[in-house]
């Protein structure tokens, strides 16, 4: 067995939902009989920055779509959004090239594997197995559930400790410099930033352990960081 373990972020480092939860405020809204131009930038403004406060933890699913409802002057049901938002997984959800390659080499080399990611569970779940298939991981750590959302160092601690390796042998996997990168260096791992959006790093944050261009580029790191 690897004495590596591996935590990974979800969206837009092993998946793209392609604005899943705007999509599905969008066609809530069509619904409502309210219908928003996805041309018009101020609405648009707006619904990303409902929905970046609630991603962020400040409010729960509840409160956004109510907050959505009444931006609209409709009374607005969560599990109704709820329900869109599962119907569109099929239509909008797709893996990130390499990932599902990339993810069955680890677990072939008997690498520990898990999801750390931001979100809500339910979807994050049918999201992560529309992606990679199902059963591509055992454990999948969603900020809802564990009541930590990154970079809190809390939802790092709860990844080593379902890994089961010293932290520095944790390497977290992800495309947020913030979140991902900065928050796992704060929280004692090896930090592996995936670059492949031409983001640049912010300047006055700590460097990544490493960055890749590319998942598959993993398999070596691995194998290289586990030899003799």
């Amino acid at each position: 067995m690897s004495e590596i373990a591996l935590g990974f972020d979800f969206d837009h480092t092993l998946g793209l939902d392609n604005g899943l939860e705007r999509t599905a405020l969008y066609r809530y809204a069509e619904e409502l009989g309210v219908a928003l131009d996805p041309n018009d930038a101020d609405r648009r403004a707006y619904v990303d920055a409902l929905l970046a406060v609630f991603r962020a933890g400040e409010i729960s699913l509840e409160e956004m779509v109510r907050r959505f409802g009444a931006w609209l002057g409709v009374a607005a049901d969560p599990d109704r959004w709820r329900a869109i938002c599962y119907a569109l997984v099929d239509e909008l959800v797709v893996p990130v090239e390499g990932a599902r390659e990339t993810i069955a080499a680890l677990r072939a080399r008997g690498v520990s594997l898990a999801v750390l990611t931001n979100g809500w569970t339910p979807l994050q779940q049918k999201k992560i197995a529309r992606a990679l298939g199902p059963g591509a991981f055992e454990t999948i750590l969603v900020s809802d559930a564990i009541g930590a959302y990154k970079p809190d160092p809390k939802a790092f601690e709860l990844l080593v400790a379902a890994l089961g390796v010293p932290r520095e042998r944790c390497w977290y996997v992800g495309d947020n410099p913030l979140g991902d990168v900065a928050g796992a260096l704060a929280a004692g791992l090896r930090a592996v930033w995936f670059d492949w959006e031409g983001v640049t790093y912010p300047s006055e944050l700590p460097p990544p352990t490493l960055k890749i261009h590319a998942l598959r580029e993993l398999e070596t790191l691995v194998e290289n960081a586990v030899a003799p």
